[in-house]
């Protein structure tokens, strides 16, 4: 793989003053902050993530109706009902009634961050490095083989085998006889980038530990990330995953956060049109935090650390890849209520419940990734008729289906 980086950067436009002022002022770099008892709890800090569907409406029917002139990851369509009504809803791979295996490609960026605004005390501009992260994700439940109650197998396949599993198996027995798997295929690293953090679009600090970490404007975030992936090789037959290290993101106003934490996103996008193919690219983007920088965030070394923010995001791509599966409306677990949504997001169902991560330990290394809901949660049924009755996966957040939102 090549070593060199890509150096991103967006025009910073600050609201306010002129432009010759603007340019007139010269700014001066300063020390990262040292966090204050409360500093977080201060911007209403709380773990979310998000999903953005960006194809057009004859795209999303499209898809939605698997047209053979859509290309993207592989993937099937069903439904359920509630209410007296129809939910279809799509999922990557292959129908689990089949008793099929597929493999999905993965990509992965590595994406560091140059601070334009925050130097050390030596006056070297701060630097936050992904590429350490590089060999302990490779070597995470990701990709790799574990004992769950559905089998020994990745992450996300186990709890895809969790919710199909009366499906695929008549006698219980976990793979004994059966071959459905949704598996990740090894990540294919691409160029790794380096974005360069303009002033106002950051903050930066110091915990006690000496560990820099960030506060990064999600808005700044997005436009680079739109920007790098037009120009890395990015398959839509593969799931690229995106991740930072030690951020996490959130809005600003005049350079100043006034909100926290955004740790991941996943989002589909029509790419290219060749002919009457379409070209649909889903993606995965999330931090890593180290523990001691979710411990200083959250008052939590689990929340972000490691995994936690990229299980959910690649969890949520393969229950819903084009963000557009909807869902009887219902309260999210965890919110106050009246916070309610209507898409088939099994990671935000699971966030804000107590202890949403479930350790598993590899090699000497424990990752934490976040337990997910299960489709039985979104269909309102009782019982689950998913592994155990459960509705959620691994970890036994969930005990009874969703709760319905009024309708307005």
């Amino acid at each position: 793989m090549s070593k060199r980086s890509v150096y991103l950067c967006l025009i910073l436009f600050v609201l306010g003053g002129s432009a010759t002022a603007q340019q007139g002022a010269k700014k001066a770099p300063r020390h990262p902050i040292t966090i204050a008892p409360g500093f977080f709890a201060s911007l209403n800090t709380q773990p979310k993530h998000m999903a953005m569907n960006k194809l057009s409406a004859a795209v999303n029917a499209m898809a939605k109706k698997q047209d053979p002139r859509i290309v993207s990851l592989p993937n099937f369509t069903s439904s359920f009902a509630f209410g007296g009504q129809n939910f279809p809803f799509t999922m990557v791979g292959q129908d689990p009634a089949q008793r099929k295996t597929s493999v999905i490609p993965t990509q992965y960026i590595s994406l560091s961050f140059f601070f334009d605004e925050f130097i050390d005390q030596n006056g070297n501009n701060i630097v936050i490095d992904t590429s350490v992260i590089n060999k302990p994700l490779a070597a995470s439940p990701l990709f790799n083989d574990a004992q769950y109650g559905t089998g020994f197998t990745q992450y996300e396949d186990s709890v895809m085998r969790a919710e199909f599993f009366p499906l695929f198996t008549k006698d219980g027995d976990a793979d004994k006889d059966d071959h459905y798997h949704v598996l990740l295929g090894s990540p294919q690293p691409l160029i790794p980038v380096t974005i360069e953090v303009p002033f106002g679009s950051s903050q930066v600090f110091v915990d006690n530990q000496g560990t820099f970490f960030a506060l990064i404007d999600i808005d700044f975030l997005r436009s680079q990330l739109s920007t790098l992936l037009q120009t890395e090789p990015v398959d839509t037959r593969s799931i690229p995953m995106l991740m930072t290290r030690n951020a996490v993101y959130g809005n600003f106003f005049n350079g100043i956060p006034v909100n926290c934490c955004i740790g991941g996103f996943h989002q589909a996008f029509e790419s290219n049109q060749v002919g009457n193919k379409i070209f649909v690219q889903t993606f995965a983007f999330a931090t890593w935090l180290d523990s001691d920088v979710s411990d200083a965030i959250f008052g939590d070394p689990t929340i972000f650390a490691d995994i936690f923010g990229i299980s959910h995001e690649v969890g949520e791509t393969l229950n819903d890849p084009f963000v557009n599966n909807v869902t009887p409306s219902y309260q999210l677990p965890g919110f106050p209520p009246g916070a309610c949504q209507n898409v088939l997001e099994d990671g935000d169902v699971v966030e804000q419940t107590p202890d949403p991560s479930f350790p598993v330990t590899l090699d000497g290394f424990t990752y934490h990734p976040q337990t997910l809901g299960l489709l039985q949660w979104f269909e309102g049924i009782i019982p689950s008729n998913a592994i155990n009755g459960d509705y959620s996966f691994p970890g036994n957040n969930l005990t009874a289906p969703f709760t319905p939102c009024p309708t307005p």
